[in-house]
């Protein structure tokens, strides 16, 4: 899917620098049929019946560029807008046909994205029939990585309830919860965009934790939906996007929970964590080794 998504961005990309070309291209065009339509009333004026005899026996505009007859008759100056206007239809209609192309296949590459969706989504509906299924003690044993039980945090613990894992190399992993994960650094996004994160796949509502200590800003917008920005006390920026729910403003220890995952802003129908790391409150840098390192 994240492929596919790369792929669609880029497919994307193309098509509207295609159709700037193609605006350009046609604007250019008229131009110089402007030019041809003046020097033909010019022709007209100065009695220059053989040329309009060339133009009343053409059909059509294209008919007329691509006469020998009337090439035969016009100056260089003419000849050289004949050629310009020539060449431009010839490249509009190239560029239409790429466009054609191009969307006809955006269109299958969507429609191939939300049948994996479909198929994603049932198999992972028949994994929770399955785990349903199991008895108490056994489902006890699966789920004991990624949540508490009530006996350590006398809570009675849930399925919303992280367990602090770590931490490892001093970090909590983000997503407390069954996850993956791959190293989609760089990969093509909308509007000639490139990916500034590492995309973390949980299912809708698995909770997220604060890697390091520091100060929670909560915010919504764009893109990002319902997002975090982390502040941590180790003076690096993180930021927790596409949630669903926020838990924790302010200040927070290592480990907390701070929010859960969803969907919101562009990643609608697809649930997942778009984490960023930012060392020393700079730029962004590819968070896949750093996850690599603390996911215990």
């Amino acid at each position: 899917m994240n492929q596919t998504q790369s792929h669609l961005a880029s497919l994307e990309t193309s098509i509207d620098r295609n159709q700037a070309q193609l605006q350009a291209s046609e604007a250019e065009c008229q131009r110089w049929q402007g030019i041809l339509s003046d020097r033909l009333v010019a022709m007209y004026k100065e009695g220059n019946s053989a040329a309009m005899e060339v133009l009343l026996d053409c059909q059509d505009f294209d008919t007329f560029i691509n006469s020998y007859d009337y090439m035969s008759r016009i100056g260089n100056h003419d000849a050289e807008a004949i050629s310009n206007t020539k060449g431009l239809m010839l490249q509009i209609r190239q560029k239409r046909a790429e466009l054609d192309g191009q969307k006809a296949e955006h269109e299958a590459q969507l429609a191939g994205l939300k049948s994996r969706q479909q198929s994603i989504q049932s198999k992972l509906n028949e994994q929770k029939a399955l785990l349903a299924g199991l008895d108490k003690e056994v489902a006890s044993l699966l789920s004991s990585r990624y949540q508490r039980n009530s006996a350590s945090s006398g809570s009675g613990g849930t399925s919303q309830t992280p367990i602090n894992i770590g931490p490892v190399n001093g970090l909590y992993f983000p997503v407390a919860g069954p996850h993956s994960y791959t190293n989609d650094w760089g990969a093509p996004r909308s509007v000639g965009r490139t990916h500034k994160g590492c995309d973390i796949m949980a299912s809708m509502g698995t909770p997220c934790v604060a890697i390091t200590s520091g100060t929670v800003e909560q915010r919504s917008g764009g893109n990002a939906g319902l997002y975090i920005a982390l502040r941590g006390d180790n003076g690096h920026l993180y930021y927790y996007m596409h949630l669903s729910k926020f838990v924790a403003s302010g200040r927070v220890s290592g480990g907390q929970l701070i929010a859960y995952v969803g969907d919101t802003g562009n990643a609608r129908g697809c649930p997942h964590l778009h984490f960023e790391w930012h060392p020393g409150g700079g730029g962004p840098v590819n968070p896949y080794p750093l996850l690599c390192a603390i996911d215990g």
